[in-house]
């Protein structure tokens, strides 16, 4: 009866493990929680049921006193799993202010953390970690709100929180990077006051690229990641024989530095830089970085290499060495992101993308492809309305057939292997 009894607590013991998704109802106690530094974390009944979160338990953590970093944390029975959902998401409640820093941390076999900020105050949200790329080492959630404040055990200092969960968030950035794929995580981590966007090319409807502002409280260094912090999926392949990458770019003015910046996603000093200027003024160019050519003040890629150093992440920087106050507040876009020379990735590019040019034209707009064969094309006026059909393997569109007014006109290319729009002007 004695060994029964032992099995059967074991047994619940262990049925009573804790593992994503988190909602309080059942899976974790107060007593899961491991406070630290000032924070208290226990179990209760949701303060405000509302369509957001209509649950009946929920998480709470309270800071008073301590240090800035004070949280709780619940430890998991396994590691967490990101080569497939790799978002974390959990939705907030709490009176501070908007903007408020949650940090989410995760621990084990190492660490790593994210932050996100609310946008809501005195109401539920769902807010987003992303943690691509993160190696399956880490098994201990650490909640910290607040981060960087003192908490005082006031109302603005109690926090809510539920539905811990992991999400799909895309598959892992590599080179090269476009900007096309509906399966990639496409976020970028900004820095020093940048602020950037997956968007349409305002210049190319159809084409994706990054959109950047650097505000006018931007650092003279602030710049914009490409990707999330865990860097690319491969390395970089440098060498220095093979040194070169291309970023095509859009920036306001000719002659504004360009600085891209490649490092170690573990070991943010094992770096090289280089630097160019844009020789396009309101247009599109595509810029070669060579890290034989380094940045003043930065390390040689020699002695990078020499020392074994690796590189799997880029960073890139418009207009660098100004500051936000100085120049204003100024956007900027790039896209094509590739290791190689300029050449080699010209005839790439060229060999992905379909053209139609002359644009603006009077008379007549040339369709050029060098990989596919073009399917259906279709033209609509500024309105929408369809103009013209054509099938298969159409090359021209002739503006004296039909009485074309100058204006804006959109065309729709369907080919084997893709579906682009272009905005083009009849003048």
């Amino acid at each position: 009866m004695r060994l029964i009894t032992l099995t059967f607590l074991f047994l619940s013991l262990f049925a009573q493990g804790q593992s994503l998704p988190i909602d309080f109802e059942s899976d974790v106690t107060s007593s899961d929680f491991v406070d630290f530094d000032g924070g208290e974390g226990s179990v209760v009944e949701n303060p405000q049921s509302d369509a957001i979160n209509s649950s009946v338990k929920v998480g709470k953590i309270v800071r008073d006193g301590g240090a800035i970093w004070a949280g709780s944390k619940i430890p998991l029975d396994d590691n967490i799993d990101f080569s497939l959902n790799s978002t974390i998401v959990m939705k907030v409640f709490t009176t501070a202010p908007v903007g408020t820093i949650v940090k989410f941390k995760l621990e084990g076999s190492g660490q790593t953390e994210r932050d996100a900020k609310t946008t809501v105050s005195n109401a539920w949200e769902e807010l987003k970690w992303d943690f691509t790329g993160t190696p399956n080492n880490l098994n201990e959630l650490v909640f910290m709100f607040d981060f960087g404040s003192t908490g005082n055990g006031a109302e603005s200092s109690t926090f809510y929180f539920d539905d811990v969960k992991q999400e799909y968030g895309g598959a892992q950035i590599d080179l090269p990077v476009n900007f096309e794929s509906s399966t990639v995580n496409y976020t970028m981590s900004d820095f020093g006051g940048n602020e950037s966007e997956l968007t349409e090319d305002p210049f190319n409807p159809g084409n994706k690229v990054i959109k950047v502002i650097k505000t006018d409280q931007a650092a003279t260094w602030a710049g914009t990641t490409i990707g999330t912090p865990a860097g690319f999926t491969t390395n970089i392949p440098l060498s220095m024989t093979t040194s070169k990458m291309t970023v095509k770019v859009w920036s306001p003015e000719a002659g504004t530095p360009i600085r891209l910046k490649v490092e170690d996603s573990d070991d943010p000093t094992h770096t090289c830089e280089t630097e160019t200027n844009t020789t396009v003024s309101g247009g599109w160019e595509t810029l070669e970085f060579d890290f034989t050519n380094q940045a003043p003040g930065t390390e040689l890629l020699s002695i990078g290499l020499d020392m074994g150093w690796t590189y799997n992440m880029a960073s890139i920087f418009f207009n660098f060495g100004t500051e936000g106050a100085v120049a204003g507040e100024e956007t900027y876009y790039f896209d094509d992101v590739q290791f190689g020379d300029l050449q080699s990735n010209t005839i790439q590019i060229e060999q992905d993308r379909i053209f139609v040019y002359p644009n603006p034209s009077g008379d007549l707009w040339q369709i050029y492809s060098a990989q596919f064969l073009i399917e259906q094309l279709d033209l609509y006026d500024a309105k929408g309305q369809l103009l013209i059909s054509q099938r298969p393997n159409a090359r021209t569109i002739n503006l004296n057939a039909v009485d074309f007014a100058p204006g804006i006109y959109f065309a729709k290319i369907k080919t084997t292997g893709q579906t682009q729009s272009f905005k083009l002007l009849k003048n």
